[in-house]
């Protein structure tokens, strides 16, 4: 017990570690090619600096992906790992950098000088460009979820767009053509099943993650994720995994009750249309709550991750549509893999969880004294007034998102160390025969119960 303590201690310094080095290396390139160099540059250039300014505004975002990409993909290998070993009753990598911190980036630099080959007869042209194909929508499709996740940040504005959600979906139904790509070009067959089981998984598990979406997007009237997000402001009860905001009247009726204002009766202020009215609103949260159930099977499917690895199969002697991979072209795929899932797991947080918003009601946070006056403080130093180095605002949102986000991370983590791997069989079946129509099932009962609780609320 005492080393299994110790070794949880060590994974979560690790994690404080490393999400620390990504958050400031980020927020860092942000805010001196988004803020720092066009104030030196309009100061210098004048009028002449406009042009230069709304290319970096456009730039601003690309860079901030391409550092952010890397570096969390080595922290969430390295975690994955550790926290693999800690399953399983081992030690992990502990020996590159103090306790093993530095493994993951020794790894990758010996990735990267491994031989590159092509195998014979294989179509070379189709064999480089299946990688590329799979990881650019990791990087594009993740570009609206950034106006999401920072609270609509100025630097980030122009990335809003009125269909995000719909735009997100798109680019991530991409990565499996690529997977067929590969399978098909490195003339192996065992890589071409990999790649066959991987189109015939994705068509499988598209559908139910697509319906959880779109009941999502019923729920809030709109594809807007910026809108999305800032509809689920306000606390927990607020939030799209418990019905986004059927149980707001709770939440008025406690801070009513706090500050002591007349509230009358909860249920027949907020909920007046008698038992159905209660009934719709039970059905709306037990709903989205399987909904999100619903998305995080369908992604897990997606992006391949244990029980669901059947395209991949890593733990096999032959791994599927990446048998024939090595050097760049594999350290793309694997890349790809651990983007993706945070990708998903940050379209989980904006559409259930609330984006960046804190689980904590508005009217408790209001009512904390010094915490009110440490963000007024803030707002009036020098680092924002001046160099415009903190957004308060954009500063907490983001952090509630990156910690929702690295819980369901570690959650896909806890997934793959404790289930089994499905067979083909049972991956179909459970598929179609349960998914499918459960998906089906959660967003009828979306649409008339959000219209009951709507209409009478």
């Amino acid at each position: 017990m005492i080393s299994n303590g110790n070794e949880i201690g060590k994974l979560t310094l690790l994690s404080i570690v490393w999400l620390t080095i990504v958050f400031v290396a980020v927020w860092m390139v942000t805010w001196a090619v988004g803020i720092l160099l066009p104030m030196i540059l309009s100061n210098s250039l004048g009028e002449k600096a406009l042009l230069i300014n709304e290319i970096l505004c456009f730039l601003t975002p690309v860079l901030s992906i391409l550092v952010f990409i890397p570096i969390n993909a080595m922290f969430m290998v390295l975690i994955e790992r550790r926290a693999l070993a800690l399953f399983t009753v081992r030690k992990g990598p502990n020996i590159v950098g103090p306790d093993g911190y530095l493994q993951t980036a020794a790894d990758a630099v010996k990735l990267l000088f491994k031989e590159d080959i092509t195998p014979t007869g294989a179509d070379a042209f189709m064999f480089t460009l299946a990688p590329i194909v799979f990881f650019a929508p990791s990087i594009f499709g993740a570009v609206p979820l950034l106006a999401a996740v920072t609270n609509n940040h100025g630097l980030f504005q122009v990335l809003n767009l009125p269909t995000g959600i719909f735009y997100v979906l798109a680019a991530a139904s991409i990565p499996v053509v690529a997977l067929v790509m590969a399978g098909w070009s490195s003339n192996n067959k065992y890589s071409l099943v990999g790649g066959l089981r991987s189109a015939a998984q994705a068509i499988s598990y598209e559908i139910p993650l697509v319906l959880s979406i779109i009941t999502i997007c019923v729920l809030a009237g709109t594809l807007d994720l910026v809108k999305i997000t800032q509809q689920q402001a306000g606390g927990i009860l607020n939030w799209n995994i418990l019905g986004g905001g059927a149980l707001s009247g709770i939440d008025k009726f406690l801070a009513g009750t706090v500050t002591g204002q007349p509230v009358g009766n909860i249920l027949s202020t907020c909920y007046p249309f008698s038992g159905l009215s209660y009934l719709a609103v039970g059905a709306l949260i037990i709903s989205t709550i399987i909904a999100f159930w619903l998305y995080l099977t369908g992604a897990c499917a997606e992006i391949n991750r244990i029980p669901f690895d059947l395209p991949e199969a890593e733990s096999e002697l032959v791994s599927g549509y990446n048998t024939e991979y090595s050097g760049i072209k594999f350290a793309i795929f694997f890349l790809a893999e651990f983007t993706n899932l945070f990708v998903v797991s940050s379209i989980a947080t904006v559409m259930f969880l609330g984006g960046g918003d804190n689980p904590i009601p508005v009217w408790i946070l209001d009512s904390i004294a010094p915490l009110k006056q440490a963000i007024a403080l803030l707002n009036d130093s020098f680092l924002v007034q001046t160099l415009h180095l903190v957004n308060p605002e954009t500063l907490f949102s983001t952090l509630w998102v990156i910690l929702k986000v690295y819980l369901l991370v570690f959650f896909a983590i806890l997934i793959r160390g404790t289930l089994p791997r499905f067979r083909i069989d049972q991956l179909m079946d459970f598929g179609w025969k349960r998914l499918i129509p459960l998906s089906l099932i959660v967003f009828i009962v979306v649409v008339f119960a959000r219209g009951l609780v709507i209409c009478h609320g």
